[in-house]
């Protein structure tokens, strides 16, 4: 009984740090960069440096990965981008991927949705130093 109380405890004292560390992401507007929005538009994207739209909404690039056959052989490639999101009070991540061919300039787009407003999609990077993203609003509400 007693691990029981320290663990619902814990588990409490952790929920409240995630909900105040998303709600401070939230209202970060010192030291983000505002971009005027338009529909769609193609955002560079740093890691770790958020950017603000002047539609409210703020963009964390939190991580990135990419895979690629070993050296000399052809194959599939992956790239990903990991996005930190906030506006208003909602707050939420998601995963953006590119994948390929080896050697080829083709690609293929597999886009992700937030909040059922915005449609993200990987177009280009410069890796590691920084992601291009086209952003795009599902309607237009503003």
């Amino acid at each position: 009984m007693y691990n029981f109380i320290i663990m619902s405890r814990i588990i409490a004292v952790i929920s409240l740090f995630l909900f105040w560390n998303h709600l401070s992401y939230a209202q970060q507007e010192e030291g983000a960069g505002t971009i005027q929005y338009a529909n769609p538009i193609l955002v560079e994207l740093e890691p770790n440096v958020p950017i603000m739209l002047t539609d409210s909404l703020s963009i964390l690039l939190t991580g990135y990965s990419h895979k690629r056959p070993t050296h000399g052989a052809s194959g599939q490639t992956k790239t990903g981008v990991q996005l930190s999101l906030s506006k208003g009070n909602n707050c939420g991540e998601i995963e953006v991927y590119r994948y390929g061919l080896q050697g080829e300039t083709a690609y293929t787009y597999a886009p992700s949705s937030w909040n059922d407003e915005y449609e993200f999609k990987l177009k280009d990077f410069d890796f590691p130093l920084s992601f291009k993203i086209v952003i795009s609003k599902k309607q237009d509400t503003d």
